[in-house]
This record gives structure tokens, C-alpha cells and sequence, in this order.
């Protein structure tokens, strides 16, 4: 940036024909500008500008200089200035990455009325259960859920994400109802490989936690599979409440062990950085802090 400064100051002393009023325009000393201008002649190797005690002209390198940069000045300007523009608007590409599962059952929602809301915005939203690299991958922003890893991105907390032990009843009728965590070892769970520990399962009542480990004959990846496993009997499964609601509601399975509760997890937005951060990112970041209200 150095060098375009340079370039814009030596424009600016050309055009003004003064070294004081071009630095003034440039929040600089007269100083401060002449050695700019100094440092910009030594590594075009020319001089670019006569100096007098009143006057300042173009050399012929000068004025060449200034007829090849003039342009580009100007169009780096537009871009810079349009890009600005951009940032300070709700309007552009937003690119958007979360879990296949929650994006599709969660976030649907969300994104369409937060378009509706914003109508020169818009929204890709991809849907995967890898962890993407927001920067090599070019997203602006994933929404994700559980505990983060360290890293140099910067995340905000959405909402709580609770979490519901569940069971068919014609399983629980077979098998009998779980009372205690601790029973759940004695009983064939599903595991979902998407948790962080798939086979150890949290649970707290009235402050005191245990961990209890699980296992299972069926293993998969995704809240939605483990809840149609669990209303087909295939065993226990703990799994976000949002992916279990209307299975509970419409009794295809029901909650267990309601005095104590699993482990909840957090929905977090991430993004690289708060810096230069484009208002349409953080209106999207806002609007689910607000959708969600603290829970979902």
C-alpha cells in the first residue's frame, strides 16, 4: 500500500503543482511528502518532479509516469470505493456453510425470511458434515454446533442447542425404560458418529454429572438417522431436541429420563474476521442471534 500512497501523492503534487497542498489533501507534512516523493524517483530511478522555491513541474519521466498511472489510479479507486460500498451495503454474495442436518430441519427458515428482509442479498448455502476452511474455501461465514476447537477464527454463540434422550415406546415396552444414565450401558444405544464422543454420553441433575459409556450394533452419522433409528426400535439414541421434536409430538418416540439432562451443546456462527467484516455478514449473524432467541 505503501507504493500506492506514493503514487497517489506524487498524482496529487502533479495535478496541484505543491508539494504543501498535496500533502495537506494527504494528511501528511510537506516533509513527509517530499521523502515519499524521494523514495518513489529512487525506485522508478528518475526524476519525476522539478523543485523550486515556488514552483514544482513534471519532468518528462514525471509526466510519462503520470499518464501511465493516471488511469489505473482511478480505476483501483472505483474498485476500492466499490468495494467499500459493498461492505457498508446489505447487499451481495453471502456464502454460508453449516451441518447437513440442522441446516436443512433449522436454517431454512431463517435464511429465507433474513432474504425476504434483505432482497439485494444473496444467499448459497452449503450443507455438509465436514469441518470447511472458511478462508481456502472462501466462505464468509458456518454456522456450527457443539463445543469449538481453538483456532484463529472468530466464533459468536447463537443459542443453546439442548439435547433429549429418546426411545420408541414399542422398544421400551420390550426392553424396559431406562431410569438411571447408568442403565444405558445395559442397553443397546444408537451412535451417531457425528458427536465429538460418540459412545460417551453426558447427563447432569441438580448440578451433579456423570458419563456414562454406551454402545450399540447400529452406528451412523446424523441427528435425523439416529431419530428415524430410534422411532424404528433400533434402540436409545440422545440427540438434539430440535431433530426430535415432532417425532415426540406425534409419538413415534418418546423422552426419557427427563430429570436428567444430556450434555447440551452451543450454535455458534464463525467467521475469519471481525476486520473489514462486510455488514451483510454481520446483519445474517444478527438476525439468527435474534431468530433463535437463546435456544434452539
Amino acid at each position: 500500500m505503501d507504493r500506492i500512497d506514493a503514487l497517489r501523492l506524487f498524482q496529487a503534487v502533479a495535478e496541484l503543482e505543491s508539494f504543501t497542498r498535496a500533502a495537506e489533501r494527504h494528511s501528511l507534512t510537506p516533509g513527509a511528502a517530499s521523502k515519499q516523493i524521494s523514495a518513489l524517483e529512487e525506485r522508478m530511478q528518475a526524476r519525476l518532479l522539478e523543485r523550486t522555491t515556488r514552483s514544482v513541474r513534471l519532468t518528462d519521466a514525471g509526466r510519462a509516469l503520470l499518464e501511465r498511472v493516471r488511469p489505473w489510479l482511478t480505476e483501483y479507486e472505483a474498485i476500492e470505493h466499490g468495494l467499500a460500498a459493498d461492505n457498508a451495503a446489505a447487499a451481495g454474495f453471502l456464502r454460508v456453510a453449516a451441518p447437513v442436518d440442522f441446516g436443512s430441519a433449522r436454517l431454512i427458515e431463517p435464511v429465507t425470511a433474513f432474504m425476504e428482509q434483505w432482497p439485494s442479498v444473496e444467499v448459497r448455502l452449503d450443507l455438509s458434515d465436514r469441518m470447511v476452511d472458511l478462508v481456502d474455501e472462501g466462505y464468509d461465514l458456518a454456522v456450527r454446533l457443539g463445543h469449538l476447537p481453538d483456532s484463529s477464527l472468530i466464533a459468536k454463540r447463537l443459542a443453546d442447542a439442548p439435547m433429549t434422550t429418546i426411545a420408541s415406546a414399542a422398544w421400551l415396552e420390550a426392553e424396559g425404560r431406562p431410569a438411571h444414565p447408568s442403565d444405558l450401558a445395559r442397553h443397546p444405544c444408537i451412535i451417531d458418529r457425528n458427536r465429538p464422543a460418540p459412545n460417551l454420553w453426558r447427563f447432569e441433575k441438580d448440578g451433579v454429572k456423570t458419563d456414562v459409556k454406551v454402545d450399540g450394533r447400529l452406528s451412523l452419522n446424523g441427528a435425523s438417522a439416529a431419530v428415524a433409528a430410534a422411532c424404528a426400535g433400533a434402540g436409545v439414541a440422545c440427540v438434539p431436541s430440535w431433530a426430535a421434536r415432532a417425532a415426540i409430538a406425534d409419538g413415534r418416540v418418546v423422552s426419557l429420563m427427563d430429570d436428567w439432562t444430556p450434555e447440551a451443546r452451543e450454535l455458534w456462527a464463525v467467521f475469519p474476521s471481525n476486520r473489514y467484516l462486510a455488514h451483510r455478514v454481520r446483519l445474517f449473524v444478527d438476525f439468527l442471534a435474534g431468530w433463535f432467541k437463546g435456544s434452539v
